[in-house]
């Protein structure tokens, strides 16, 4: 059975994201899981977390699993199956999707991008060219469609 992992982080990228693996997985004798990783960034060298995501831990849970609990909703009516299922973790976004799609031995991973500047990216790191580049299976990166000017 076809194996996919289906990374969202509720972004604004997230919507398109899930719509794209949907549409890509319809019909197919599929094995989903939906990962959602609530990130812990590391400043100098000690694990610190950012005061508006750690502040509520359990309401911060709570959120991710109602997300990924729609998300499973919108792939369901596509026809993706038979079986999806969804986890949370926290840490590093890259690390945690790359040992995730190991351990359940994935085919695909899909992701979205979330378009850092570079100097961001310069900080702090692009989770989906760490996981492009390390991933041990095929990777999706689904990019926002940008309006262009007529």
């Amino acid at each position: 059975m076809f194996k996919a992992l289906i990374a969202v982080d509720g972004s604004e990228i997230s919507k398109p994201t899930l719509e794209y693996a949907r549409d890509l997985l319809a019909q197919k004798e599929a094995a989903v899981t939906l990962f959602h990783v609530i990130p812990q960034h590391m400043v100098y060298g000690r694990a610190v977390a950012p005061a508006e995501v750690y502040d509520d831990m359990p309401a911060e849970r709570a959120a991710s699993t109602k997300f990924l609990e729609e998300s499973a909703v919108l792939l369901r009516a596509g026809g993706v199956g038979p079986t999806i299922e969804h986890r949370i973790a926290v840490g590093d976004p890259a690390d945690l999707i790359l040992t995730a799609a190991s351990t359940m031995d994935a085919d695909l991973i899909v992701m979205g991008s979330r378009g850092l500047n570079a100097a961001s990216r310069f900080l702090i790191g692009s989770t989906s060219t760490k996981v492009t580049t390390h991933a041990h299976c095929a990777v999706l990166v689904v990019h926002p469609k940008e309006a262009h000017p007529a």
